[in-house]
């Protein structure tokens, strides 16, 4: 199944459909993150801009006219900066009593979504496709155009999603660290994953 990448346009694109997107990305981490109202969070990013999901930042995979998937990424030497400006966003968004409930929260994570990362690299924030289009090679085709765009790619995946780690392994990625912490009785893991394309045209060969 073929796709096209399009930069994200709020005046063209269904902003719920890309909402729920993300949302399903990792429904139990981003549950977490945005709260008792995830979707309606992330449509109010999408619609406010300056944050993760800006219009620079998210591409939309069409097929035939129909939104089948989202990736959201961008450079490793602007991933500090872009975490300050959404977190000013989180805030109108969310509410700030809601934001400040959540802060511990936020700490404890910037723990776990770190490790070492090349500043030319490229970081993909968020990839998810469609339910009923998983399979067909669209999750592969996104990677493939981002790394042709931009090189290496880095990630972060929950550790307990053993499909979606299998998939970036399938498609080039290595561990590179694995952070854990505690929050509320719960275990919250996550793995930073690399793609560089040599080590994996080399992995290909052999």
């Amino acid at each position: 199944m073929n796709i096209s990448l399009e930069n994200y346009d709020p005046n063209k694109h269904d902003n719920q459909t890309i909402a729920e997107l993300i949302f399903q990305s990792d429904e139990e981490m981003n549950s977490l993150v945005y709260g008792k109202e995830p979707i309606d969070v992330i449509t109010k990013l999408l619609e406010m801009g300056k944050n993760y999901f800006s219009s620079e930042n998210t591409y939309i995979a069409v097929s035939e006219d129909e939104i089948v998937g989202v990736i959201v990424g961008f450079p490793v030497n602007k991933k500090s900066e872009m975490d300050k400006i959404s977190g000013k966003t989180f805030a109108k968004a969310m509410g700030t009593f809601t934001l400040m409930r959540k802060l511990p929260l936020y700490w404890k994570m910037n723990k776990i979504v770190t490790g070492e990362m090349d500043e030319d690299g490229y970081y993909i924030h968020t990839i998810s496709v469609k339910p009923e289009y998983q399979g067909r090679g669209i999750g592969s085709q996104m990677i493939e155009m981002m790394e042709e765009e931009h090189g290496k790619l880095y990630l972060h995946v929950n550790s307990k999603n053993s499909r979606a780690i299998d998939f970036y392994i399938k498609n080039g990625f290595e561990e590179k660290f694995r952070g854990e912490v505690k929050y509320k009785k719960k275990y919250l893991s996550e793995c930073l994953m690399e793609r560089n394309e040599t080590d994996y045209i080399k992995g290909v060969s052999r």
